[in-house]
């Protein structure tokens, strides 16, 4: 009887290291953000980015904040840790890598590239292109 709840426990461990609960936590997070967006809400969208002008050439986390009301306003740029965000302008950005974490774009002389999830990409997108 102990072997039989051991394998049971061993089992139930298993499973829920599968289930792997953070990324539940992100997929509903991304989901919400999406939905905020359509709404006509202010969203920050967790990337990294390069930028000669913003982060002096050098990788950072940080958070795109994208204008409420969908296209057209300025899109900020959040630094990790920050509560403010600059404005940031972006060239017009191609993609070159994809994969199921990250989609990555890059600015024709290379100066700029953003990475960020694969789902949120569009929308991204979208707003930049759109905004002034």
């Amino acid at each position: 009887m102990p072997e039989i709840i051991a394998a049971l426990l061993g089992m139930v461990a298993q499973a829920a290291a599968a289930l792997n609960p953070a990324l539940l936590v992100r997929g509903r997070r991304r989901l919400r953000r999406l939905t905020d967006h359509a709404q006509g809400r202010s969203v920050l969208v967790p990337c990294d980015l390069r930028d000669r002008e913003l982060t002096g050439g050098t990788w950072a986390e940080g958070h795109l904040e994208l204008p409420p009301g969908g296209p057209g306003g300025p899109v900020g740029r959040r630094a990790k840790g920050r509560t403010t965000s600059r404005t940031a302008g972006f060239p017009p950005l191609e993609a070159v890598s994809a994969d199921e974490i990250s989609v990555a774009f890059r600015s024709e002389d290379g100066a700029t590239e953003l990475r960020l999830h694969p789902g949120e990409a569009p929308m991204v997108l979208r707003v930049l292109r759109a905004a002034p």
